[in-house]
Formats: structure tokens, C-alpha cells, sequence
């Protein structure tokens, strides 16, 4: 009778980390692009994510306890705590627990990822591989449609969900970071396919008209160029060089023609307010108005990722925060021998650049700020327990 049970849990848990989860990674990468409504976006996520992750997590919870060993994810644990805590003094109108739910769907991605990449060693590469060729033809013709029919001065967008250009950003400039990351690590053969999606995904970005993408991009290549370090190194930083030059040179407008967005006048203004309250912040969820007079509106977000964890959870969250990109970081650097850990650095180094002049919702639902922060956090941190558990059993 046990033999029976445990034949079935087992069965079911292979199920669920094979293909249910899987199937749900690549709709969360895709899905803001290919379905019609966000509501359907979030429900992809909940029914096969979520939902499908804890039933996972309570088939076999000696896993569980095994993540519990990731140092990013004992990071995220801890500023999510923290950022919880805070509801205590935050002036919000949320109730605990729907903010309460933010991180929890943050901690299942991560639960899902890590439960992919135990299952089956490739599986999260080829989840993601297989959403990235998905997003080509999407991103291909949302930019002829774009070319063929768009008024002067106008911005891609895309189709399905995406509805902001600048947030259509993330969502390109991910797999643009993506296929470049993979043109420095695979075969020649290979790499000349991957350099075409890359180009792809770049014009894209371009169309969207977003400025912060190019510095996420050099950022990027700054990454593999270091993590790399071989002869397609020169090439990429020539390469780069050379494509910073042309797009200053043809198109200067792309640069200069809406100067800095008002970005100093919110970073001043968030910084003045964070200074009456600089170590525990206002709180995860606290209002956040800040006035700029020309244009006479107020911003819920001080477009910068850090800080906007700096409002809401002050120096300590900050400090918290920042420790969960550094060790994922430094996992990506230690074993950079394995392309996937340079693939992933490279998706958090863009993150990185994409949240320096956009952002500041610290633990939002599952939106176009995943692609730039968490998603790439989420699979570092797979990867690593995967990692771990295949150098405890050589042991």
C-alpha cells in the first residue's frame, strides 16, 4: 500500500516539474506578449506556477528545506521579512494580507524554478531557450507592423498585454540579453544564429524609443566581455563600440531628444523624503506622491529600482536587497566555467540597468519588472541549488 502511494506521489511530482512547471515558465517569459489580457497573464501564473509549486513543495518538502540552503533565497527571505515587517508603520490602505501575497509569488517562482532544475538537469535552460524562440517571431512582427504602419515620433509598444513602451522594454531588452549572452557561449555555428535573434530584440528595444535599455545593454556586454574573456570578447566590445558610435551619429535624437525625463527631480525629491526616515523607510506599500511642478503630476514611483527599496524599506532594506544581487552575482562569477551562470548574470546585469532609471515597486505581482529583477534572481538561484546538489552526490 505505501509502495502504491509513494509510486503515485512520485508520479505526480515528475509530472508537475516536467511539464506543468516548465509549460508555465514559458508563459510567464512570453505570456505579457502573447496574451490578450493581463488578468490571463496573472491566472497563467497562479494555476500553473503557483498553485502547481506547492502542491510540489508538499509531495516532497525535504526540498523545500533543501532551498532553504541557497543564499539568494535566504536573501529574498529575509528582505521580504523585513519588507513585511514594515507594513507596521507604512501608511497603506492594503490590507496585510493582500501585500502579504507579493513575496509569497515571488518565493514560488523561485520554488519553481529551483523544483525545474532538480527534476531534470536542462530543463530550466531548455524552458527558456524554448520561450526565447517563441518571442522572436512575436517581437518580429510587432516591429513590422510597427515600421509599416507607425506615425513619426511614435514608440513601440507590442501586442498581446504590453501597453507602455518603456515596460515593453523589459520584455525585449530580457531576450535581447539573452540571445546576446548565448552568441558569446556557443559554438560558432550556433553563436551566428543566436547574433540574428539578438539583432532582433535590439531593434525592438531601439523602437521602443527607451534610453535605458542601451545602457543595460552596454552594461550587459560589459559582463560578458569580463565573464567571457576570450577572443569573441574584442569582438563584442569593437562590436559595441562601434554601434554606440553609429547610433549617436544617425541618430542623436534617440539620446537627447527628451533630455533626462525629469529623472533628477524625482531622485532628489524621493532622496529628501527618504532622509526623514533613512532606516526603516515608510513602509511596503506606503504612499508615495512626488510632485513635479512643469508638468504639474505627481509620480507613484521614483523611477529607480534602489530607490524605491530605499523608500519603502530604508537603508536596511536596502542593504538587504542589495546583498541578494551581490551573492547572486558572485554565484554567477564562481562558476562561470558553466555558460548557464553567464547566461543568467547576464539577464540580472541587464536587470540592473533596466531598474537604474525605471521602477520602484519593491515586491509587485507578476509583471514586465520580473523579466529585469526577479526572474533572473530566480533562475541564479536554481541553478545554484542544482549545482550544489550535483557536487554533494560526487562527493
Amino acid at each position: 500500500m505505501h509502495t502504491q502511494i509513494d509510486s503515485r506521489t512520485q508520479q505526480v511530482h515528475a509530472l508537475i516539474c516536467n511539464w506543468l512547471l516548465p509549460a508555465g515558465f514559458v508563459v510567464l517569459l512570453i505570456g505579457l506578449a502573447a496574451l490578450p489580457e493581463r488578468s490571463f497573464y496573472h491566472k497563467a501564473f497562479y494555476a500553473l506556477i503557483a498553485a502547481p509549486t506547492l502542491i510540489a513543495l508538499a509531495l516532497r518538502p525535504r526540498i523545500g528545506l533543501a532551498l532553504l540552503q541557497e543564499p539568494v533565497l535566504i536573501a529574498l527571505l529575509m528582505f521580504s521579512t523585513w519588507a513585511l515587517i514594515s507594513i507596521s508603520w507604512s501608511d497603506t490602505e492594503q490590507s496585510f494580507g493582500t501585500l502579504f501575497k507579493r513575496p509569497l509569488y515571488i518565493l514560488m517562482l523561485f520554488a519553481a524554478s529551483a523544483l525545474i532544475a532538480l527534476q531534470a538537469n536542462m530543463r530550466l535552460a531548455q524552458s527558456t531557450l524554448f520561450a526565447a524562440v517563441l518571442m522572436l517571431p512575436l517581437t518580429a512582427y510587432s516591429l513590422m507592423m510597427f515600421i509599416a504602419n507607425a506615425a513619426p515620433g511614435e514608440r513601440l509598444i507590442g501586442y498581446g498585454a504590453l501597453d507602455n513602451p518603456l515596460l515593453s522594454s523589459h520584455v525585449f531588452g530580457f531576450f535581447c540579453a539573452f540571445w546576446l549572452a548565448l552568441s558569446m557561449t556557443q559554438s560558432p555555428r550556433h553563436s551566428g544564429l543566436a547574433l540574428i535573434a539578438a539583432a532582433v530584440m535590439g531593434m525592438a528595444l531601439l523602437a521602443t524609443g527607451s534610453r535605458t535599455p542601451i545602457v543595460a545593454t552596454a552594461l550587459t556586454c560589459a559582463w560578458l566581455i569580463v565573464a567571457c574573456w576570450n577572443k569573441r570578447s574584442a569582438w563584442l566590445l569593437l562590436c559595441g563600440l562601434l554601434g554606440a558610435l553609429a547610433l549617436a551619429m544617425l541618430y542623436p535624437e534617440v539620446l537627447s531628444n527628451r533630455g533626462l525625463s525629469y529623472r533628477p527631480e524625482l531622485w532628489t525629491q524621493t532622496l529628501s523624503m527618504v532622509a526623514q526616515q533613512p532606516w526603516q523607510g515608510f513602509g511596503f506599500g506606503a504612499h508615495l506622491a512626488i510632485f513635479i511642478a512643469e508638468l504639474n503630476t505627481s509620480f507613484s514611483e521614483p523611477h529607480n529600482f534602489a530607490l524605491g527599496v530605499l523608500y519603502y524599506t530604508g537603508i536596511i532594506g536596502l542593504a538587504l536587497w542589495l546583498a541578494m544581487h551581490g551573492l547572486a552575482l558572485i554565484q554567477c562569477w564562481k562558476h562561470r566555467s558553466n555558460y548557464l551562470f553567464i547566461v543568467c548574470g547576464a539577464l540580472l546585469v541587464y536587470g540592473i540597468g533596466a531598474g537604474l532609471t525605471e521602477g520602484g515597486d519593491i515586491l509587485p505581482r507578476p509583471k514586465e519588472h520580473w523579466l529585469a529583477t526577479w526572474i533572473p534572481l530566480a533562475l541564479i538561484a536554481a541553478l545554484s541549488v542544482r549545482t550544489r546538489q550535483a557536487q554533494g552526490a560526487q562527493r
